[in-house]
């Protein structure tokens, strides 16, 4: 039976952006190779049937992702990724053929928060991602899910200023009959096209560092329904450990059956079927409140 509905591999650190919600990590910039990447995919395959490539960074700078793709599919696993999506025109041919891609994230909210620190032009970007997403539903079985998850804890959820010019603009490219800022509800998605989604969330904090303590009361599905590998094989309960406060092993070197198998996994997974929170970084970690 596999064991995870999900396993996260940041396949590289680096991005193009530099987005205020994003944690500015202290690791040094790295890609993983294709050698790496498929001891890594083999290694993993009996414990869950999908990949997400994504912890930091832009997958879709990896200069050999269509070689990814291809050892995903050829070991039979299906992939998700999350992209900022500036590079989705010029990656187009590739993620447009590769079986084993399932899913693309696209964080809308990227943009808006590099359009002046950056100099990218919102229409412009908009432009490029709707010509991706008509050829994507054209051509392709690909899922595309548009997230805009840049709310604040003082907004209500459904009109947010800072999202209302690309909520508009979706509005009138999917011929909508309905104001989207009236429909979306934190948290949920709306379906706009055949397999295309959008969500609107609150932006979430990255619990590294000097975050508030929220206490040793909770529950996270880290460990229980996904676990991440970072770029040089380092293995951590969750996405959100980005700078692997929890350092379960590294899959380079030791199995990943033993590494899930270690005291620090088992009392983490322990505390969670307690409602009790075992870790420092967990117990700063605020997206744990949404369970």
């Amino acid at each position: 039976m596999k064991k995870f509905k999900k396993i996260y591999i940041e396949i590289t650190n680096h991005c193009n952006l530099s987005c205020s919600f994003c944690h500015k990590s202290n690791r040094p910039k790295a890609v993983m190779s294709p050698t790496v990447f498929a001891d890594v995919v083999r290694q993993i395959r009996d414990h869950t049937d999908y990949l997400a490539l994504h912890v930091l960074g832009e997958p879709l700078l990896h200069p050999q992702l269509g070689e990814l793709l291809a050892i995903c599919q050829h070991q039979g696993l299906r992939v998700n990724l999350t992209t900022n999506g500036t590079l989705l025109t010029r990656l187009q041919p590739v993620l447009f053929t590769s079986p084993a891609l399932r899913q693309i994230n696209i964080s809308l909210h990227s943009v808006i928060d590099q359009q002046i620190s950056a100099g990218i032009n919102v229409q412009d970007y908009l432009v490029d991602i709707f010509s991706f997403m008509w050829e994507a539903i054209a051509a392709t079985q690909l899922f595309i899910s548009l997230r805009l998850w840049n709310m604040t804890k003082e907004e209500d959820g459904t009109n947010s200023r800072r999202n209302e010019y690309i909520l508009k603009q979706l509005e009138a490219f999917f011929a909508l009959p309905f104001r989207l800022a009236d429909e979306l509800t934190p948290g949920h998605g709306i379906t706009l096209a055949p397999r295309v989604f959008l969500s609107q969330n609150q932006r979430f904090t990255w619990p590294h560092a000097a975050e508030t303590d929220l206490g040793n009361r909770g529950f996270c599905r880290g460990l229980r329904d996904h676990v991440a590998i970072l770029v040089d094989g380092t293995v951590v309960p969750c996405c959100l450990d980005a700078e692997a406060d929890i350092n379960l092993g590294n899959i380079l070197s030791q199995p990943l059956g033993e590494i899930l198998a270690v005291n620090r996994a088992n009392m983490m997974r322990q505390g969670f079927s307690n409602r009790l929170i075992v870790e420092q970084l967990c117990r700063r970690c605020s997206y744990r409140q949404s369970f």
